[in-house]
């Protein structure tokens, strides 16, 4: 068996699939053996936040992974579609499972992180469909529509407006339609649930804040920290190796690569000013470092490089390690 075969062999769906299959039985030992911590407090503006939708704790558990495959599928269609990983790879199954069951807690429950993290790329997915194509406002309205509405249930999804509105600028359809359709799509569920009395304006709240501290002790709230701070790093690594082969890309991939960069940055962002909130957007983080990673190893294919990516998913399935020892 060769060097250049095992790195093939990482970055086919058989490999990401067997890998995704591990993480599951691995979660799953986790949920059943009761070492999931469920997550308490209430951020919804006006509606209940996700973390309190399901109350049966098997099918919470279920919806959390169905939640965490989202990511997984967008990913597959921003590559099929857009050739955003500028080649075919399916790396990216094995990276998002492993980074999600770092966070073990996040990812055997379902709660407004598994929410975001199924939201923003769907309409990412809708973004892209809209590169030089000025009459699309459909597609515009429903991306700030569910932005709009998700924050009735959770606030830090305002915070993704910012990301869609520089995105209007990036796919070349900043303009006053696509503006006007922004602005009918984020005013249009809360006129809906104000106008059929589904929410009153007293119902409007400031949310509670409860920090990462109350939810988990000191220890397994310094390994989250210790896992965001890896992500990130790795993220930011990738970047900068990735920089100088994405500015000579045309103009297209350079919009669609600009657009995951606002991401990964409105969403580090997010998670200093929004500290005590910081577990909302771990799965997002995720999803932007496993693009920036995957898309990395993607075009840099060389023999010893499986090495490196084996390094990356070892050190998350320690993180993981820990925590079933804590």
């Amino acid at each position: 068996m060769t060097l250049s075969f095992i790195t093939k062999f990482m970055h086919t769906r058989s490999f990401g699939v067997a890998v995704a299959v591990c993480a599951f039985i691995a979660a799953a030992s986790y949920f059943f053996c009761g070492l999931s911590e469920p997550l308490t407090g209430e951020r919804g503006l006006a509606l209940a936040s996700a973390n309190g939708w399901i109350t049966i704790p098997f099918l919470d558990f279920m919806a959390g992974i169905a939640g965490c495959a989202v990511p997984v599928v967008a990913m597959y269609f921003l590559n099929k579609i857009y050739n955003v990983l500028r080649s075919i790879t399916s790396l990216y199954i094995a990276l998002y499972s492993l980074m999600m069951l770092a966070s073990p807690d996040l990812l055997t429950q379902f709660y407004t992180g598994t929410l975001l993290a199924a939201t923003v790329p769907l309409c990412i997915l809708f973004l892209f469909s809209c590169y030089r194509e000025p009459e699309s406002s459909k597609h515009i309205f429903i991306i700030f529509l569910l932005l709009s509405f998700f924050a009735a249930t959770q606030y830090c999804f305002l915070f993704y407006l910012i990301v869609f509105i520089v995105g209007l600028g990036q796919m070349r359809i900043f303009n006053a339609r696509a503006l006007l359709a922004a602005a009918f799509g984020i005013i249009t569920p809360w006129w809906i649930m104000l106008g059929f009395g589904i929410i009153s304006l007293q119902e409007i709240k400031m949310p509670t804040f409860v920090s990462i501290f109350a939810v988990f002790d000191d220890e397994e709230a310094a390994i989250l920290l210790l896992t965001i701070g890896i992500t990130i790093f790795a993220m930011f690594a990738c970047y900068v190796l990735n920089f100088f082969k994405a500015i000579a890309y045309n103009a297209k991939a350079r919009a669609f690569n600009g657009t995951f960069t606002v991401l990964a940055l409105v969403t580090i962002v997010a998670m200093c000013i929004d500290y005590p909130n910081i577990i909302a957007y771990i799965p997002l983080l995720n999803f932007s470092a496993t693009m920036e990673i995957t898309h990395y190893f993607s075009t840099h294919r060389s023999d010893k490089s499986f090495a490196v990516i084996f390094v990356i998913l070892a050190v998350y399935a320690s993180i993981f390690a820990c925590q079933t020892i804590i």
